[in-house]
Order: structure tokens, then sequence, then C-alpha cells
């Protein structure tokens, strides 16, 4: 094993160039990139070969690293802005006259999502394979949105009634379990913060950061002076991601939280900028922090104590009630779209990964769960970021028109 802090940024930054090259060689399969390097990360690190270990002060890095996924994720959201001079709204997300129709579908859709994730919870508890049925249901409910998007653009469906709907669902998914899992994750050994005065600090914190940014931008015509800058625009949201993960920590509340509210007010602030400044932020973030992160992780994996047999006994299980919890709770798009349009929406609802990641490794850390259910709940993250999009793919439609809808 070698432990060169030059080593180890090596192999990372190789696996990280490697990785992207692999999947190209296989289209077909459509394996995202962050499964390939946790199971790079699995193979040299504590769960294979032992070839290199990241040493303690780079688990620093990997916090910075889960910090900017959740910020990325934050993002992604992008709260309709009535603008005054056309009176328009904003519509990548919620079209001016069925958004509020949308929004109800995605709030109900969510409330199936919790009751079923809640009643898997349940029945994993009642047969003694996890002990913390809470955390699981809360992975049972999530979407990834960083999936949900791209699979979206890439079928053309993102601008159409089907897309929106299942958009915002994601949206509205991928919200409420940031907050829910902040709530779930407590360390015995951290000391104790209240939930609600966390959350409202941040908010706080966020408000008056999307106020004063907005202040800024409008009154001094910051907007316009940015450009003169070299990426002022970077160095601001990564200052206010910065801000909000160190409020979060001092508060005793999970960074997820605060990485989430960060890239949350810099989407409020960016509005018309938001796609560059975004395409900025993942440049960043997908060539340097997501890739020590993803491939940290699986180097940190010590499967010694996982029993593989357990593993691969519980996972069909696993991955049947993370597809049955939301098509189930698809069945809130029924009357709006047909059986096959309702099915395949719950079928891509079904991607979980980067709060699954996020939430396993920090309940693993505070001891909430152990390495086997740590091994088959990533296993299943894996395995619905790999069936679900290519199902979803297949059972696609190019005209998928409702117009119930625009009723």
């Amino acid at each position: 094993m070698l432990s060169s802090p030059f080593f180890t940024f090596s192999t990372v930054f190789v696996i990280a160039f490697a990785m992207p090259i692999f999947a190209l060689l296989i289209p077909k399969l459509r394996i995202p990139t962050a499964i390939l390097e946790i199971i790079c990360g699995i193979l040299v690190g504590r769960g294979g070969f032992h070839l290199v270990l990241p040493p303690d002060w780079m688990k620093v890095v990997t916090k910075v690293g889960l910090l900017y996924l959740m910020f990325l994720a934050g993002l992604e959201i992008r709260i309709p802005i009535k603008k005054k001079k056309t009176k328009t709204i904003d519509s990548t997300l919620l079209p001016e006259k069925s958004g509020s129709k949308t929004l109800a579908v995605a709030v109900v859709n969510f409330l199936a999502t919790a009751a079923l994730a809640l009643a898997a919870g349940h029945i994993l508890w009642q047969l003694g394979l996890t002990k913390n049925p809470l955390l699981t249901s809360l992975i049972f409910a999530t979407t990834s949105l960083g999936v949900v998007v791209p699979i979206l653009k890439e079928t053309e469906l993102i601008e159409k009634p089907l897309g929106q709907t299942l958009l915002i669902s994601a949206l509205v998914a991928d919200f409420i379990t940031v907050f829910l899992a902040s709530a779930v994750l407590k360390s015995p050994t951290r000391p104790e913060g209240d939930l609600r005065l966390q959350m409202l600090v941040l908010l706080v914190l966020g408000a008056t950061i999307y106020f004063v940014g907005l202040y800024a931008l409008k009154k001094i015509n910051l907007r316009q002076r940015i450009v003169r800058v070299s990426q002022l625009g970077v160095r601001a949201a990564l200052a206010i991601m910065a801000i909000c993960g160190a409020v979060a920590m001092a508060l005793h509340a999970e960074i997820i939280l605060g990485g989430f509210v960060g890239g949350l007010v810099c989407s409020l602030l960016a509005q018309d900028e938001h796609e560059v400044l975004r395409g900025k932020l993942e440049i960043l973030g997908y060539s340097l922090f997501l890739p020590m992160f993803f491939v940290t992780v699986g180097m940190e994996l010590d499967l010694s104590h996982v029993h593989f047999d357990s593993v691969l006994t519980q996972l069909p299980l696993y991955v049947t009630l993370a597809f049955l919890v939301k098509i189930g709770a698809a069945a809130a798009f029924r009357p709006i779209y047909s059986w096959r349009e309702t099915i395949s929406g719950g079928i891509l609802m079904s991607t979980r990964f980067t709060l699954v990641i996020a939430v396993t490794t920090v309940a693993s850390r505070i001891g909430m769960i152990n390495g086997t259910e740590e091994g088959v709940l990533i296993s299943t993250a894996m395995v619905t970021v790999l069936l679900a999009p290519f199902i979803f793919s297949m059972m696609s439609q190019p005209r998928l028109l409702s117009p119930k809808l625009n009723e």
C-alpha cells in the first residue's frame, strides 16, 4: 500500500480521467461515470487490493466534495421568477398555464411516495434487514434530479407536459428529502442542535444572501461589472457555498443542508445567466471535487465486515421495493397521462444516486448503519441509476402529448 499524498492525488485523477473514456467505449450501457469512479475506488482501496488509502487530511477535501455535490443539487432547482418588463414567467420548470396543476400533481406524487417508502422501510425492519427503517424509507423516497434532467433532455421531453411533470416531481422529492435527511442523520458523538433552529438560521442566511446579492446586482449594476473580472460569478458562488457550509457546521447541522441552501440561493441569483454559471460550476465540480469525493468514498468502503452473501441475497428485495415505491406513487400521474406514460415516469423517478451516496456516507460514519446495509443501499442506488434511465428511454415515444394538462 502506498500512502504518498502525490500518489493518492495521481490515482484519483487518473481514475477521474479514465472512467469517462471507459464509459464512452460502451455507450449503450449508459453507466454513469460516478459509479465507475466508486467501483475503481473500491478496487484500489480498503475493499480491494489496498493499493492506496486516502490520508486523514484528504477526508477534509472529501467533505468539500460532499458539500459541492449538494450545492450542485440545489443549483439544479429553478424557481419561476416573474419579470416586470415582459410580465412573463420563466417557464424552465413551470409552464404558465399548467404550472399550478403540475406542482399539485408533483406534491401528491411525493405524498404517495412517502407513504409507500415508509411501508417499504417497515417491511425491511420487520424482516430484520434494517435497524433504521426511517433512514431506509428516506432513501426509497429520493429521486436523483441530476439523472432525471439529462435523460429528459436526451429524450427531448423536458419541454413537454410529461417531462415537466417528472421534472417538478423530481425537484419536489429532491428538495424535501434533503431537509428530512438533516433530521434523520443525528450523530451520538456530535452536540445536539435544535433542527428547527438550524433550518431557520440557514433559511434566514440564504434569504439574507439572496437579497443582498439582488441589491448588488440591480442597484450598483454589478451584473455588468462581473464580466470585467475573471470568473467573478464562479468566485461568488463558491463563497456562498463556503459560507452556508461553514454556518451549517457551526450549528452542528449536516453539511449537505448547507450546500443545498447555497446552491438554491445561487440558482435564484443567477437568473438569465443560470445555464452559463451552472456550466462553469459543473466543470469545476465534475473535474475536481466530485471525482475526489466518489473515488474516496470507494477507497474508504471497508468491505471486510460486509457479508457479500447477505448483500446479494438482500439486493433483489431492495431493488424491487425501490421500483415499486416510485411506480406505485406514479399513480398520481394517471388522471393526466396514459398507463404507458405513468409507468415509464415512475420508472424514471426510481433513479437514486446523489443523495443516497451522501446520506449513506454520513450514516455509516456516525454508526447509524453497518457495512452490509451500506453496501446494499449503495448497490441498490447503482442498480436503479443503471436500469431506470435505460428502461424509460425504451418506453418513451417521440410524441408524448397529454392535452388534459393544458385544459
